[in-house]
């Protein structure tokens, strides 16, 4: 069956964001084309493929494009249910709201984690002093096990399986 896995996410932006910000989120969702700055920086980790011999000094390597993260739509192939994404300005245009349900591979962990990181910093629970919020969870496609997803003092508590597979991210301080 593969590595798969199941994000569930609903996560209510502030309305603070830049609108390089927003529009890069346009393009995770699917809502708007590739921006031309990816400002929240998901195109930080591309995997680069040598083009040729990667022994010799003169080999030219091509770097992968980025990719958008919750684009995918319809039937989902190993969790069941629909794929969907869906970004919409709050009424009183005060943020916007983000709910998601995707199947993602290990291999977008690192992808995942960069805006896992970017969405808790810019929620609109960011600030509450301490106080925790379900975000969502990570499921293994095989498993009833969730790892929940967690937001507290900005940061969205990220499950173990995000964890072992991105071990060389270098975390803000």
């Amino acid at each position: 069956m593969g590595d798969i896995y199941e994000l569930a996410l609903t996560v209510d932006i502030r309305a603070d964001i830049t609108d390089d910000e927003l529009a890069e989120l346009r393009w995770h969702v699917g809502q708007g084309p590739r921006p031309e700055r990816l400002p929240i920086g998901t195109d930080n980790y591309l995997e680069a493929y040598p083009l040729g011999d990667p022994d010799d000094p003169g080999c030219e390597w091509e770097t992968a494009e980025a990719e958008p993260a919750f684009t995918r739509r319809g039937a989902a192939h190993w969790v069941g249910g629909a794929l969907v994404a869906e970004l919409a300005e709050r009424e009183r245009a005060d943020g916007w709201a983000l709910t998601v349900r995707q199947e993602v591979h290990p291999d977008e962990f690192y992808l995942l984690r960069t805006l896992l990181d970017w969405l808790g910093r810019c929620s609109v629970n960011a600030r509450a002093g301490g106080a925790e919020f379900f975000v969502g969870y990570l499921r293994f496609c095989e498993s009833v096990e969730i790892e929940p997803l967690v937001l507290s003092n900005g940061r969205i508590r990220l499950p173990e399986p995000i964890e072992s597979h991105t071990p060389h991210w270098e975390a803000e301080v």
